[in-house]
């Protein structure tokens, strides 16, 4: 059992804080939030101890795990700080905003000897997890594409900020593509910037095995869509990760004989399967995941490096899209 800190209860922390208030595996939970109204709200609801700084609650508290969900402008300061107190702590994605950052804190949690983990949090939606299974049994055949879109309307408390959509929605996308395709090598983007925020992304990708890969990435949309769709040489596997469904488009032009189903053009409309998926909260999972992994019951899914690596694609996509050219990773 462990005590629980969470550090800032905003848009994210008050959601950490709804689901870890009934997580088995937790005695206690303390907060810090800066903002009064919020940290009293929280204090009431939910009766826990609070403080206005968590450097104090840290201190006074010693938790053994801490979840940090504040800007990523504080990402840094608050997780070492965490690391300094001798707490395991998951923050909120992106890791932080610069690689130097991110070293820093991979390099003290390993000092350390403490769990670092961020919160990439699509990787735990229950249907990348089905897909992580079907295309490891050849559902789909050899994959050669994938192609995602994740759009929606302005998130408003977001205006102004230094990060645009690259950090704030294409780091799942990056994160979910490298966990269930392979490793990104090259990217290309053409971005809608507004006030030196990037409002919008295309992006074009090379990956591993000789996939391409095609991201959407919007703030302009009124159309709000969260889509990842798998292409291989025996169909194509459609997920929507909010509604945690998964549809199967079969290839019936397949067989195995056919190598190379382009020459010829061995694509044709086949039959559609629905596969089922256990729905969940995947912020739900992902805390439990912590917290497990915490009591040395499993491993975290999403180690530090890998968040890194993702961060170190977005800024790629962001400076080729500010240079114009393709950008090796």
């Amino acid at each position: 059992m462990i005590k629980l800190g969470i550090i800032g209860i905003g848009a994210m922390g008050s959601h950490h804080l709804r689901i870890s208030s009934t997580m088995p595996g937790i005695t206690e939970i303390v907060i810090s939030e800066s903002n009064p109204e919020k940290l009293n709200f929280a204090k009431e609801k939910y009766n826990v101890k609070g403080y206005s700084n968590h450097i104090e609650m840290l201190e006074k508290e010693k938790p053994d795990a801490v979840i940090a969900a504040v800007p990523t402008k504080y990402h840094k300061d608050v997780v070492l700080k965490c690391l300094e107190h001798n707490t395991h702590v998951m923050v909120e994605k992106p890791i932080t905003e610069t690689i130097e950052d991110a070293d820093e804190m991979v390099n003290l949690a390993k000092q350390k000897n403490k769990i670092l983990t961020v919160g990439h949090v699509e990787r735990f939606n229950p249907t990348v997890t089905k897909l992580k299974e079907l295309i490891k049994n050849n559902q789909i055949g050899k994959p050669y594409l994938v192609k995602t879109s994740r759009i929606g309307p302005f998130p408003k408390r977001l205006y102004g900020s230094p990060g645009g959509v690259l950090i704030d929605l294409a780091v799942h996308d990056i994160d979910v593509i490298e966990y269930l395709i392979g490793d990104i090598k090259e990217v290309y983007s053409k971005l809608i910037v507004e006030e030196k925020q990037e409002i919008y992304a295309k992006i074009l990708l090379d990956i591993e095995n000789k996939v391409k890969g095609s991201c959407e990435i919007s703030w302009i949309s009124p159309k709000r869509l969260r889509e990842i769709e798998i292409y291989g040489t025996k169909g194509m596997l459609k997920c929507s990760y909010d509604q945690q469904r998964i549809d199967f488009y079969e290839n019936a032009d397949f067989s195995e004989e056919k190598e190379n189903i382009f020459q010829g053009g061995y694509v044709s409309v086949g039959k559609v399967t629905s596969f089922p998926v256990i729905k969940d909260e995947p912020l739900r999972l992902e805390i439990q995941n912590f917290v497990n992994s915490v009591l040395g019951k499993e491993e975290v899914l999403i180690k530090p490096e890998q968040a890194r690596k993702v961060l170190r694609i977005a800024l790629a996509i962001l400076d080729s899209g500010e240079k114009n050219r393709t950008i090796n990773i």
